[in-house]
């Protein structure tokens, strides 16, 4: 700027030696001096533009790099730094590719990722990435052209390892359940993922809340264009002003907000559910807002939660009768015993000469016979009752907080409501019923012991009946 201005007042000198009229000398010095003004200007809001920027980058919680066009790391900020395990000056001038990805496929990369980046311009692309500790992580890339005035290229990185790391403990589940019945590890139900400054939207607000820079992924997410956006102002995301003004305030006294999700809508009145995280800037005395769109994250970890659901079901629920499993009905005798402590009924049941119903009517018959009585006494039995199937035709009962007498008189009920049964197709069938009670003194085995010499008594006594398990002791 120095060198400039004494080029041009040495310029002026000359012309006022060469030219005699004094007025024409002094027209062209004044005219010589706004230049001079207008180009510091100038000057000065290019300085202050390219301060706002860096700030920006510096400040954003986002492993990013800057790359020029020939395709050297000029800076990167503190995060991707941290991110690298390497020191900036070990990354400065080298090639983005051979830093960052290490093996022979870098240039084959490199070159698909231009070649996508003329059609968009924005590119992705996931690929191991080791650390300058020799620690291999799963990372996210995406390249995109740097904003005016720079020339060249915005990358930035983001950890998917625990992304994939999840879909393969989903997978690997899935892939053990449906080789055998057995208890699963529950899944993990939060399912993260990781937005990077790319396809975020970013926001710049003064004290008042106005809106001094957004950028285009804003416009993206919430389908409108930039001019739009500025004059709608903070209300884009919010709806109303003055819940932002607030968390402004709380922002600016030191609380920093970090991940809150907030549903909204776009243009169009789609629902679109972000996370929001806000600072304070106060070398720049504004508020950044880093916008993330969250929506396609939350749809999955719904999806994932119904999936786990189901998965669960598969395991405590027997396959044909939809009744709970032998497996499950151990658990919560356990669960009774040890953890609750309190009396419980205990009923052993089965269908009188099931194996004739098979012989007589296919096995299929007898299976729509399973089917049918698990399905009524479903429908009868109350919040504390358990039914599961304890193998074969044979089921069980569980009544929680009921006395020795209250579970015989409704294994009678049940008894009742089974001989009962009219479906047309099926035939008609009895059950035995054999009870035992919980009282404090007892172990599962001894429980189901007693009950199932019970249900044999019921059968000699000539089955289609309830036999307590005090009268054999």
């Amino acid at each position: 700027m120095k060198i400039l201005l004494t080029l041009l007042l040495s310029v002026n000198a000359l012309l006022a030696d060469g030219f005699t009229t004094v007025f024409m000398s002094s027209f062209l010095f004044s005219l010589s001096l706004l230049f001079i003004f207008f180009l510091y200007s100038y000057l000065k809001k290019l300085q202050k533009s390219e301060e706002k920027m860096g700030l920006l980058f510096e400040y954003s919680d986002v492993p990013t790099l800057y790359i020029n066009k020939k395709d050297k790391i000029i800076t990167l900020n503190e995060t991707a730094r941290t991110y690298l395990g390497s020191k900036k000056v070990a990354l400065r001038q080298s090639l983005w590719y051979e830093k960052l990805l290490p093996d022979e496929n870098a240039l084959k990369i490199r070159h698909h990722l231009y070649k996508n980046l003329k059609k968009d311009a924005r590119v992705s692309f996931d690929a191991p990435l080791v650390k300058g500790s020799g620690e291999s992580v799963h990372t996210r890339y995406t390249l995109s052209l740097a904003p005016a005035p720079l020339t060249g290229y915005i990358m930035t990185l983001s950890d998917i390892t625990a992304s994939i790391a999840l879909e393969k403990k989903l997978y690997d589940t899935q892939e053990a359940l449906l080789e055998s019945n057995k208890a699963f590890e529950q899944m993990r139900g939060q399912f993260q993922v990781t937005f990077d400054i790319a396809i975020n939207g970013i926001v710049l607000l003064d004290n008042e809340g106005k809106i001094t820079y957004l950028n285009r992924a804003l416009c993206e997410m919430f389908e409108y264009n930039e001019d739009y956006i500025r004059h709608l102002g903070i209300r884009v995301v919010f709806g109303d002003a003055e819940p932002c003004l607030q968390l402004l305030q709380s922002v600016k006294q030191g609380e920093k907000v970090e991940g809150m999700h907030y549903p909204t809508h776009t243009r169009t009145g789609t629902p679109l559910d972000v996370s929001l995280t806000m600072d304070y800037l106060p070398d720049l005395k504004q508020f950044y807002l880093v916008v993330q769109d969250i929506t396609k994250s939350l749809a999955d970890i719904n999806a994932l939660k119904q999936t786990t659901k189901s998965l669960e079901q598969r395991v405590v629920k027997d396959y044909l009768t939809s009744a709970y499993n032998r497996a499950y009905m151990e658990e919560h005798l356990q669960h009774l015993i040890f953890e609750e402590e309190i009396s419980f009924g205990f009923i052993l049941f089965d269908i009188d000469y099931f194996k004739k119903v098979n012989d007589t009517y296919g096995h299929l018959v007898g299976d729509d016979v399973l089917i049918t009585l698990v399905d009524r006494l479903n429908r009868v039995l109350k919040k504390h009752e358990v039914l599961a199937r304890y193998g074969g035709e044979e089921f069980v009962v569980i009544l929680s907080g009921v006395s020795h007498d209250g579970s015989l008189a409704r294994a009678e009920v049940l008894r009742h409501l089974i001989e009962e049964i009219t479906v047309e197709g099926l035939p008609k069938i009895t059950c035995s019923f054999g009870v035992s009670c919980y009282d404090g003194s007892q172990d599962k085995r001894a429980l189901i012991h007693a009950a199932d010499n019970a249900l044999y008594a019921a059968k000699d006594r000539g089955r289609n009946c309830v036999v307590d398990a005090r009268e054999l002791s």
